[in-house]
Formats: structure tokens, C-alpha cells, sequence
């Protein structure tokens, strides 16, 4: 079997993830003794050895939902968010004005991204803003660079992700917030082994609570929840 949390990965976190799944795997046998972290996402999410993924709530929506089991959804605690939500955080050059953003470059991370498309760019019909160019960026942490390197003029970032992002990045500075997007269903724990559901949840449960508060601190997480699984599907 094979486990990942590739959605919040970087460096300054990987001893704290890394901590958090052997507290997971001590309590399910034949669980991998470490995560992957060389898994192309789309191969560890359709891998019929999944045991316990991460993954954003747009592949959940349109696929993922159909093949995989939801286990869970970790709560942030992220502001202006009910627990298990989160949102999209509108950042720009900061030499700009919001209402540029009809004439500027719309930077995203994939069109496969809840928080840096579909959740954008609706937020962005409902204010009459239709972005004049777009640009492919590869990751929130790229969208954000690019922002701050001038290459592009404005994207959007998960909401978690802006968190990490202003604490370790120093290109953060040159950014300005301009807007957020409504709450959404956060990003869900997922597997490929349904008599496995419920122990998951009650080990990562069990987990979050056991985890040092250095730890707790560095990843924001609170707790484990369980929404309703049409809530995703519905957006």
C-alpha cells in the first residue's frame, strides 16, 4: 500500500508531516512505513494501493469520488471559514488596482484546482470580471512567485497555502490581497480501501490529538471531520 499528503508538501513541513503518518501508521497494519513523495498526483490518487491520500476538491468532484472512498477532512481552522472549509485568497501585484484585473494576466496553478480555478474564476463571474489573458503556473507557490516577479499580474492562492507561503516566502512581501472567494468544502482525505474507512478516520483523529503542539502548529491543523460527501459534488 502506498500513503502521500502531497497538497501542503514543502520542505519546512516534511519532518512534521512525516511525524503525523507514523503516529497513523502505528495504528494500521500493513500501512507503508513512509510516505510517497515521488508519486505523480494522479497516479497516487488512482492507485488501487492507495491507503490514505490528500487530494484537491475539484478531482474529488469530477472523478475522484466515482473510485475512491472519502475518509475525512481536516480542519484548519482558516479564517472566515466554517471547520472543514477553506477558500481562495486574491492576490496581485501591489502597484495594481483590483479593477485591472479585467485587462491583466490571470496566473493559475490547474485548471484541475478548486481554489486557483474554478472558485476564482466563478467569484470573478458573479463581479462581472473576465480576466483578458491567463497563465499556467504549475503550483500555488508558483502563482504566488510569479505574481511578485511581475510575470504575471494576479492569481489565486488556497487559502492554507497563502498561510505557508507569507511565513516562508520573503517574495511574499511585494504581494497585495486584494479579495476571497466564499467557503468551500476543504481538501478531503481519500483511499482505495472501503473496509479501511472508518479506522483511518479514527487513526488520523487520533493522531492529530497525539501530535507535539510544535507540530500542530506548523501544519494549522486542528482537527479531523467528517462533511457530507455531496456537498463536494454539488459545488
Amino acid at each position: 500500500m502506498i500513503a502521500g499528503l502531497p497538497m501542503y508538501e514543502r520542505p519546512e513541513l516534511f519532518q512534521a508531516h512525516d511525524n503525523l503518518w507514523q503516529l497513523i501508521h502505528k495504528q494500521i497494519d500493513g500501512s507503508p512505513q513512509k510516505l510517497s513523495r515521488n508519486v505523480a498526483l494522479w497516479d497516487l490518487w488512482t492507485s488501487p494501493e492507495l491507503l490514505l491520500a490528500q487530494t484537491c476538491s475539484s478531482p474529488y468532484r469530477e472523478s475522484l469520488f466515482k473510485n475512491t472512498i472519502y475518509v475525512g477532512t481536516p480542519d484548519y481552522k482558516l479564517p472566515n471559514c466554517p471547520p472543514g472549509y477553506y477558500n481562495s485568497i486574491i492576490i496581485g501585484q501591489s502597484g495594481l488596482s483590483f479593477s485591472q484585473l479585467k485587462t491583466g494576466i490571470f496566473g493559475y496553478n490547474d485548471k484541475f484546482s478548486h481554489s486557483g480555478w474554478t472558485a476564482p474564476i466563478n467569484h470573478f463571474k458573479k463581479l462581472d470580471i473576465c480576466p483578458k489573458k491567463t497563465k499556467k503556473t504549475g503550483s500555488h507557490r508558483s502563482s504566488a512567485q510569479a505574481v511578485a516577479d511581475g510575470q504575471i499580474d494576479f492569481a489565486a492562492i488556497d487559502a492554507q497555502s497563502w498561510r505557508f507561503i507569507k511565513k516562508y516566502d520573503k517574495f511574499a512581501n511585494k504581494i497585495k490581497v486584494f479579495d476571497q472567494t466564499e467557503p468551500t468544502p476543504g481538501l478531503p482525505f481519500i483511499t482505495s480501501k472501503p473496509g479501511l474507512k472508518d479506522k483511518l478516520f479514527c487513526a488520523i483523529k487520533k493522531a492529530i490529538q497525539a501530535l507535539s503542539d510544535q507540530d500542530r502548529s506548523l501544519l494549522y491543523l486542528k482537527d479531523l471531520i467528517k462533511l457530507d460527501e455531496e456537498k463536494y459534488i454539488k459545488i
